[in-house]
């Protein structure tokens, strides 16, 4: 719920599965979120250690979990973990069926340990005697340093558990295809696909408890970016690019507003406005907004420029153009969907000028490009993924 990306597929797989079963209930497995009391929906701590306490069967040892859940809550000092393994045992056991939105883990682009998550899951839903579906997610490349045997070993005996499993990406299809996999089938990105999408007062428990929201002036153009650009390329080439991009957009007369999704990138981006010719000619868009609010401000841009993957999944819902600075497979085949590959640029091969270039080029072509997104979306939503998955689970409402 703290990641903004991870907390849209929740709601889109939530609101959805409420539309098909209408009195269904939605237990989220949240692994970080803050005062989930202030949420309309039903959130329940599935984090380090609840995983441990849950994968090694330790509420099967009388009185042991309300100790250690007590010592746990002391040494963290907080009580979000009292009461709440029954109610996570409790879930799982009246479940129909699990369904995993958790976005990427499992590929070699992350520590062995993160795709291990994954597999703990499935082996919980296993161990339950229930189904798990692999919502659009992230997998692969499975090309981690020393020998992997032994791991995709077991990757391939968890994922063939699963009922069905959805490659975000075709590289993670072919991934999982390489393994012998047959419960695999490729979709969009679940958010883009889904035409449903909650206000942000469907999601709280009180209006109050929404965002004062701040929205940019009508015309002008987005700017996101992300602290992962700065780990993946080089971190003073990328500065001075961010800053060049900003420069060029003043230049040719553009209104600019940087949107500041994450509280990890204000420092950067205060680095990056200060290398700036003139950084009075952009303004700022700060706050914790839920995922409908972001949607909302970003569809009021005419253009975005775009680092981070959900950020540009949220421009594509509202038909908005992007120019996107990424690096892995994951921007490409989404700007695919919506013949938008020309605007994608791998952070680690910085062509300036063909960047500049197409800076200009959307400029003049935007009202073009969005009438292009638009029909790109009418056949992407045209069937509902989150229905198909209903469907394999064979859920009757």
């Amino acid at each position: 719920m703290k990641n903004k990306g991870s907390q849209a597929m929740f709601l889109t797989l939530c609101f959805s599965l409420k539309k098909v079963f209408k009195d269904c209930e939605v237990y989220g497995f949240s692994n970080k979120y803050d005062s989930p009391e202030k949420y309309s929906l039903k959130l329940l701590p599935y984090d380090d250690y609840t995983r441990i306490v849950l994968n090694k069967r330790l509420s099967m040892v009388p009185f042991l979990v309300p100790l250690l859940t007590n010592l746990a809550g002391i040494w963290k000092k907080t009580d979000k973990w009292k009461g709440k393994i029954p109610e996570l045992e409790k879930a799982l056991r009246e479940a129909d069926a699990i369904f995993d939105a958790s976005g990427y883990t499992l590929g070699s682009g992350w520590p062995k340990g993160g795709g291990e998550l994954l597999l703990q899951t499935i082996r919980l839903a296993k161990r339950h005697n229930k189904k798990i579906i692999l919502m659009p997610q992230s997998f692969g490349p499975f090309d981690w340093e020393g020998d992997n045997t032994a791991f995709l070993e077991s990757v391939k005996k968890e994922l063939a558990y699963c009922t069905k499993i959805y490659a975000r990406e075709k590289e993670g299809y072919e991934c999982l295809l390489s393994l012998g996999l047959t419960n695999v089938e490729l979709s969009s990105d679940m958010v883009i696909r889904e035409d449903l999408f909650p206000t942000a007062s469907d999601i709280y428990a009180s209006p109050s408890m929404a965002s004062e929201v701040e929205y940019p002036a009508p015309g002008s153009v987005g700017f996101i970016i992300n602290e992962n650009v700065f780990r993946i390329g080089d971190s003073d080439a990328v500065f001075g690019l961010y800053a060049k991009l900003l420069d060029r957009l003043t230049d040719n007369g553009e209104k600019i507003y940087v949107l500041n999704t994450s509280t990890a990138d204000t420092h950067l981006v205060e680095k990056v406005l200060n290398m700036m010719r003139d950084r009075s000619k952009v303004s700022i868009i700060n706050g914790e907004y839920s995922s409908p609010e972001l949607i909302d401000i970003i569809g009021r841009f005419k253009y975005v420029v775009a680092s981070r993957y959900h950020s540009v999944v949220f421009a594509y819902r509202g038909a908005v153009p992007a120019i996107i600075l990424g690096w892995a497979s994951k921007y490409q085949d989404l700007a695919e969907h919506f013949q938008q590959q020309d605007y994608v640029f791998d952070i680690r091969e910085l062509g300036v000028d063909q960047l500049l270039k197409q800076v200009d080029h959307m400029a003049d072509n935007h009202e073009d490009e969005s009438e292009k997104i638009k029909k790109c979306l009418e056949r992407v939503q045209a069937t509902s993924v989150i229905e198909d998955a209903i469907d394999a689970l064979n859920l009757k409402a």
